[in-house]
């Protein structure tokens, strides 16, 4: 999801001294989004399926308005007829916020354009290749792999996610989130639906009348497996908005795992000489993509963070750290 106004919201409850300046980073990649995803589109030909659905936030207190706007996040107050014309069928007694300026893609199709994108582009994807170390190696690094290959180059990104914790000090207090989520089938009208942003549950409807709702938060937990009775608390807790959840069959039940650090606060910046990190974004990844993606590049090509990255770099930069083996 691409959902700056429900992220900056749902953050009020946990405030940390980092908030405004990752409200202004989810803003700034959020409206980098329209762009990217034309230009993807045209150069594969495949459609990521970005959609400025907007998001709906059930109103649980007065003045709701009033305190997203103060974090700089537009909002209208929806009830009765309005609210039923943006989500049919929901059950939202008291109004709800909705958010205009959020929106989402496909995952699915997003992946796809970005491979062909790299392929085109002439990108060596190695799939199934682990790395098990990154060594300082004269002025560049070398990256060691499973199979026993080596890879000597100037820089690395490292963007390994919650197993980067086993590459770098910089990536030590990652910890796993596992996610669950589930598929249903909400039938072709579903596809003008906004997001349902609820705090303990989400609904966002994808192309081909599919429903995403999700989803779990397991601290520590990095399995893959699927448990149904977590399934079945999600479809409970959507079904309090969306009554009609619990008519829609579903499709299909998966897990992931999310990266964190403390605080939910992303890191992207320089660890050390040619050493480059994007780390812990959490559940913010597709959102903050396009801003991490040129942000970094611009660290590489030009040697300086943008301003917008500057209070996400890593604490700790050259002096101090030692590679991982």
């Amino acid at each position: 999801m691409i959902a700056p106004g429900a992220e900056i919201g749902e953050a009020r409850s946990r405030p940390h001294d980092r908030s405004r300046a990752f409200a202004a980073l989810a803003q700034h990649s959020a409206a980098m989004w329209p762009d990217w995803a034309a230009r993807l589109l045209a150069e594969t030909g495949i459609d990521p399926a970005y959609r400025p659905c907007g998001s709906l936030v059930p109103l649980r207190e007065a003045g709701m308005v009033d305190s997203f706007a103060a974090l700089g996040v537009e909002g209208e107050w929806l009830h009765g007829a309005a609210l039923q014309a943006r989500l049919p069928g929901a059950c939202l007694p008291d109004g709800a916020l909705f958010l205009p300026g959020d929106a989402q893609v496909s995952s699915l199709q997003l992946t796809h354009a970005l491979m062909t994108s790299l392929d085109r582009k002439g990108v060596e994807i190695r799939e199934n290749t682990r790395v098990t170390s990154l060594v300082r190696s004269g002025g560049g690094w070398r990256v060691f792999t499973e199979s026993g290959e080596t890879i000597d180059t100037d820089y690395v990104v490292l963007a390994a996610g919650w197993a980067a914790t086993q590459l770098h000090p910089s990536a030590a207090e990652i910890y796993p989130v596992k996610g669950q989520a589930v598929m249903l089938d909400a039938g072709e009208e579903s596809a003008s639906w906004p997001l349902l942003r609820a705090g303990n549950v989400y609904l966002a409807a994808k192309p081909g009348g599919r429903l995403i709702v999700g989803a779990s938060v397991e601290p520590g937990r990095s399995n893959g497996a699927v448990d149904p009775a977590v399934a079945q608390g999600m479809l409970q807790r959507a079904a309090r908005y969306l009554p009609g959840v619990a008519q829609m069959n579903l499709l299909a039940h998966w897990a992931g795992v999310r990266p964190a650090l403390p605080g939910l606060m992303p890191r992207a910046g320089l660890a050390e000489p040619g050493l480059v990190v994007a780390l812990g974004a959490y559940r913010h990844g597709v959102m903050l993509a396009p801003a991490l993606a040129e942000g970094l590049a611009a660290l590489i090509d030009e040697g300086r963070l943008p301003d917008i990255l500057a209070p996400f770099a890593p604490d700790t930069v050259n002096e101090g750290l030692s590679s991982a083996r």
